[in-house]
Order: structure tokens, then C-alpha cells, then sequence
């Protein structure tokens, strides 16, 4: 359990289980709350910075899994925080339930071993919270000079990735993926084919530092990484912010150069 910056503005929350993400930009913004009961510990990190819980103004939740969005509700009572998630996975945060997938997809015998021993039996029970703000694919907050809202299906239906520009830029890569052995696939996949192509789209956006729920984050070079790993080695020259354009259509490529605004 620790807190450590990473960025100038962005700082690493690890809670055990997951990590969290702070954005400090004046005003803190808290990307994903941890398991059930993690809210005194968040809090408690945040302080460690001379941070008090009245400065959390908004929770971004990249998906509904207890490991995500186990503490929302609880920081959402004690800070007035508004909560930010996509409209797909809204009904069970709502419910205060969040159902394992029927046939989850496992990419390897590890990844198997792992869900079996730490996620099949956890219960899928949380505090439930409404959404203040439901989020769609592209969208931009005015939060630190602007962060996009990605989605990014396949580990579960709704999830987000975010998409920070600055002065390095930043991408949160939620559950996609995960760098627990080294950057590879999500422990499960609820359909792998749209988790594959949510890595691709992933792989096209300019950024050098990602961050993950489950594994430390990459500092360096993170773009390229992805690239070679979920698109292949042939789209990457040079690591170009076009560099897997040709893979994901022109509209990616548009992407990675707005907003005009950058801090």
C-alpha cells in the first residue's frame, strides 16, 4: 500500500489488490476506488501529500468490478466527489451487484490459475452509487488541461480507458491489459475479440507513460510497447503518433492530435 508520482500531475496509488490513479491538478481527480473498504486507505494516501478529502472533486471509473469501483460509493458520502462512468455497466453499480461473466476468456494456463484462485469465489457484492456523469467513446473533461474518455470493451462491456495529454502523456489502460509478468493480456476477457481490438485501438494513441489496474506502470517508451505487443512490430517506425494509423483507420490518427489545448 503506497503512493508514488510518476508524473508531474499524476501520482500511482497502489491498494493491493488494484491500483488507483491521482490527478492533481489544483483540484484531485481519482481514477478508479479499489476493493470494498479501501476508502480510509485512499484517504489516508491522499494526506500523506498534504491533500484533504474536500480536494477530490471527481472519480473517473474505468469499469464496474468490485476491484474498481468497490469504494466509490463510500468516498462519493465523505468527499461530495462526482462520479464519471460509461452508461454499459451503470445498472450494476446502481444494483450494488456485479455479475461474473458466464464463460470468461482466459489467454494462458496462469491467467486461468489466477482467476480461479482469487476471482471466481470474491463476491460480486458492492456499496451501490449513482453516476453523476455518464461518459461516451471520444469524449473530453476539462481536467488538467483535458483528458479523453475512451472505450475500450472486452474485459467488460463498459470499460474506459483514459487518455491524459501533457507533459508526458499519459494513458490509463484500465483492465485492457495488465503488467503483472511484464505487459501482457487481462487476467479474463468477457470477449476477448473486442479486447483485442480495444488494445489495437489502444496502441494507436501517442503516449509514453501507461498505467494499469493490476501491475506497475510503464514510464517509458509505453506507446511503442503496446504496439509491438498487440499490433505487431511491422505498423511501428520510429514511434511516430501515426505509427498504427494504418491498422485503425484515420480517425485515430485525427485523434492523437487533439486537443489543440495541451498543458
Amino acid at each position: 500500500m503506497s503512493i508514488r508520482r510518476i508524473t508531474e500531475n499524476v501520482y500511482e496509488l497502489n491498494l493491493g489488490k488494484s491500483n488507483a490513479f491521482l490527478i492533481d491538478d489544483e483540484k484531485l481527480t481519482l481514477i478508479d476506488t479499489g476493493a470494498p473498504d479501501s476508502s480510509g486507505l485512499i484517504l489516508e494516501l491522499l494526506q500523506s501529500i498534504g491533500r484533504q478529502p474536500d480536494d477530490l472533486k471527481n472519480i473517473l471509473l474505468t469499469h464496474s468490478h468490485p476491484d474498481h469501483s468497490g469504494s466509490a460509493a463510500d468516498l462519493k458520502a465523505i468527499t461530495g466527489a462526482k462520479i464519471y462512468m460509461h452508461p454499459a455497466e451503470r445498472k450494476w453499480v446502481e444494483a450494488g451487484y456485479i455479475p461474473k461473466p458466464e464463460r470468461p476468456h482466459f489467454t494462458g494456463l496462469v491467467n486461468r490459475l489466477i482467476y480461479r484462485m482469487f476471482i471466481a469465489g470474491a463476491p460480486g457484492s458492492i456499496t451501490p452509487f449513482r453516476i453523476d456523469r455518464l461518459l461516451e467513446d471520444g469524449e473530453w473533461l476539462p481536467i488538467g488541461g483535458g483528458i479523453q474518455a475512451v472505450h475500450i470493451p472486452g474485459h467488460s462491456d463498459g470499460q474506459l480507458a483514459f487518455f491524459f495529454p501533457g507533459a508526458k502523456n499519459v494513458l490509463f489502460a484500465a483492465d485492457a491489459c495488465d503488467n503483472l509478468f511484464g505487459l501482457g493480456y487481462s487476467t479474463f476477457y468477457e470477449d476477448f475479440e473486442a479486447g483485442r481490438h480495444s488494445l489495437e485501438k489502444l496502441a494507436t494513441f501517442d503516449f509514453d507513460v501507461a498505467c494499469f489496474g493490476h501491475g506497475k506502470s510503464i514510464l517509458h517508451g509505453a506507446g511503442m510497447k503496446f504496439g509491438r505487443k498487440f499490433i505487431g512490430h511491422h505498423h511501428h517506425h520510429g514511434g511516430h503518433p501515426q505509427r498504427a494509423a494504418a491498422a485503425a483507420g484515420e480517425e485515430a490518427a485525427i485523434r492523437v492530435h487533439e486537443p489543440e489545448e495541451r498543458i
